[in-house]
């Protein structure tokens, strides 16, 4: 069993949401005393180290909406945070396909979503450069969208929480640790693990496809649920 530790924040889930919101915290922060706490023996290994590992452009999102803005910066942010850490990474592009013409009204509409949202560099293309780009792909008509990528999304995960934890020698990364219950007091929480307990002033939950049940543990009233698709 662990030791009771004392943390001004704990953040629960090892994802790349909770590294990055450990990155941030104690890049901005270095002096707060921060634990990461993941039930699984390594970092990233539910939904972020098991994706496609897509750098999304956010061509399809509503202008103007908190998705299309989080999208577009965090890809930036993300593309240069793996530049200046060696992420393995390839802003590679893709292309949207009209494969008939009953496909190209919404066509229209996607290309102008990325006018609106100010994708850079899209542009229509035609067939003879569709195949230029992907040989193996035929369209009557394409959008080029250059910015969009992939990235080793478990590396950066580990990269942003080896950064965190270098800011201050009194933060911690408690792996194989599955929070099991909390307890409310004026001034903290007491976090109950698997191994043991963890004092905290603050929580902040990144739990992704276990969000409602931590929310429900967390003593948080909700009627949504997540659920697989």
């Amino acid at each position: 069993m662990t030791t009771t530790a004392n943390y001004d924040i704990a953040i629960i889930g090892g994802g790349i949401v909770g590294a990055a919101t450990f990155y941030k915290l104690q890049t901005r922060y270095p002096h707060l005393k921060i634990c990461l706490i993941e039930k699984m023996p390594k970092l990233a290994d539910h939904q972020t180290g098991n994706n496609s590992g897509v750098i999304h452009s956010g061509l399809y999102y509503k202008p103007g909406s908190l998705k299309a803005k989080n999208c577009i910066s965090g890809r930036h942010e993300l593309v240069a945070f793996a530049r200046e850490h060696n992420i393995k990474h390839d802003v590679c592009g893709k292309i949207v396909v009209a494969t008939d013409e009953k496909e190209l009204p919404n066509f229209e509409k996607i290309f102008k979503t990325g006018l609106e949202n100010k994708i850079e560099g899209i542009e229509k293309i035609g067939p003879d450069k569709i195949r230029e780009i992907e040989p193996h792909c035929v369209g009557i008509a394409g959008i080029w969208v250059p910015c969009t990528g992939i990235i080793d999304f478990r590396g950066a995960t580990e990269k942003m929480v080896e950064i965190a934890l270098s800011k201050n020698t009194e933060s911690r990364l408690l792996l194989n640790e599955e929070v099991k219950s909390i307890d409310h007091h004026e001034t903290h929480s007491v976090i109950h693990t698997s191994k043991g307990k963890h004092i905290a002033n603050k929580l902040i939950f990144c739990g992704g496809l276990q969000a409602d049940r931590l929310a429900k543990m967390d003593k948080v009233s909700i009627r949504e649920k997540v659920v697989g698709f």
